[in-house]
């Protein structure tokens, strides 16, 4: 079945990225001294980084600290972890984000600082500059999605006023050398913006950040509390951090890519590579991605990896893959050839807690009288998950132990 090899194709990466290897590797690739380290990982992948991170190093952890979300500790025994939330940081958040602080401020004896980043720290771990306050930054995550602002443009607002967030975290290490392994989920800007650029110096002005924050839309009394909060940040972030630091990528969404063309390739298809940077407005990346499949000529697989961006409003439950594959089912349906589309994140959460994604094909649009639903209003509700949920047509998703991007995977046969 076509919808098979789709998902074939775009689980691929799984099989062949390996993270105990690839943080040998780049461990290896780079300066880390001999001697005891202590061990910071924050993101959904922290679990399996700091497991891996422990293989390589073989009894040098003297000690450690994780945030996650609540998925990655599922049927997982580890010590030491704290459990933030996401997509809207909440008092987990809060609480990491002092821990994390105060186990960095009590370093002692430890010849380095390893930290561990992966996606979703943003929200998992927060210390918002005074007066900032949770329900401020609950406010802030959802002006932006309304605003359907993408990622990067979302983390530049949340580390203007993060005394964690846009390099803040480094000034409170007390070891002299640190080094972070980045696992890169942001296909705009690459590493220096995974986890609002947690270990990169931000540094904007204040012109800057106006116009960051022109791009949301907030009351008044909220754009003076981001001001002084902005002030209080700049005022930290005065002082240079004291060790020596280095940033290197473990894992990034062109190794989802490649992985995605091979096995496309072994299964006998054509293959366009749609990038390892497909991005913007879901609606119109997916006509694009429709006027590829209707051209296609030969058993073809259009392929790509990255994040479409999905302007919310409403009280619809879907996920950003949900959507991108309910916007292909119309620009598929009745192809004259077989057709089928996927859609999968690499964490194993579409938004929604046990889907991974969606599928569609040509004919997917014909079956919505059997299930009773009407594409129109569904995708004007952005409510795709029940829609999909009757189809039969969700991936079953589950913590995965990575945190890269999305993989897209349409066929043609």
């Amino acid at each position: 079945m076509l919808v098979d090899d789709a998902q074939a194709i775009a689980s691929r990466w799984m099989a062949d990225l390996d993270l105990t290897t690839l943080i040998r590797e780049r461990l290896r690739e780079s300066t880390m001294p001999e001697g005891r380290v202590d061990l910071v990982a924050i993101g959904k992948a922290s679990p399996e980084m700091a497991h891996a991170a422990r293989t390589v190093l073989a009894g040098r952890v003297r000690r450690e600290i994780l945030v996650c979300d609540d998925a990655a500790l599922r049927g997982v025994s580890v010590d030491n972890a704290l459990v933030g939330e996401h997509p809207v940081p909440g008092e987990g958040s809060l609480h990491a984000g002092r821990a994390v602080v105060s186990f960095l401020e009590s370093a002692d004896h430890a010849d380095a600082t390893l930290f561990l980043i992966s996606g979703g720290a943003s929200s998992l771990c927060v210390l918002p500059a005074p007066p900032l306050t949770l329900d401020d930054l609950d406010e802030i995550w959802r002006a932006a999605l309304r605003a359907g602002v993408d990622i990067t443009t979302l983390n530049q607002i949340r580390a203007t006023t993060s005394l964690i967030a846009g390099g803040v975290l480094l000034r409170y290490v007390r070891t002299k050398l640190t080094k972070s392994l980045v696992l890169v989920d942001n296909v705009v800007s690459g590493a220096p913006w995974v986890a609002s650029a947690m270990t990169y110096d931000y540094s904007p002005t204040g012109d800057e950040v106006n116009t960051l924050w022109a791009k949301i839309d907030v009351d008044a009394s909220l754009r003076l509390k981001l001001l002084a909060a902005f002030e209080e940040r700049s005022r930290v972030m005065a002082s240079r951090p004291s060790p020596i630091h280095e940033n290197v990528v473990v894992g990034e969404p062109a190794m989802m890519l490649s992985s995605a063309i091979e096995e496309a390739s072994q299964r006998g298809y054509r293959v366009v590579d749609m990038g390892a940077r497909v991005i913007g407005d879901v609606g119109s990346v997916a006509h694009e991605w429709g006027k590829v499949v209707v051209n296609a000529s030969e058993q073809t697989a259009v392929i790509g990896v990255g994040e479409v961006t999905v302007q919310v409003e409403g009280s619809g439950v879907g996920g950003r893959c949900q959507e991108f594959a309910w916007l292909m089912a119309k620009e598929l349906n009745g192809g004259s050839r077989h057709s089928a589309f996927v859609a999968r994140t690499s964490d194993g959460r579409d938004y929604v807690e046990g889907v991974a994604g969606a599928w569609v094909m040509n004919d997917t649009m014909a079956r919505l009288d059997e299930v009773g639903f009407d594409w129109l209003t569904v995708a004007q509700a952005h409510d795709t998950y029940p829609a999909l949920r009757a189809l039969g047509q969700l991936i079953k998703g589950g913590h995965t132990g990575w945190n890269l991007c999305d993989v897209y995977v349409a066929l043609v046969d």
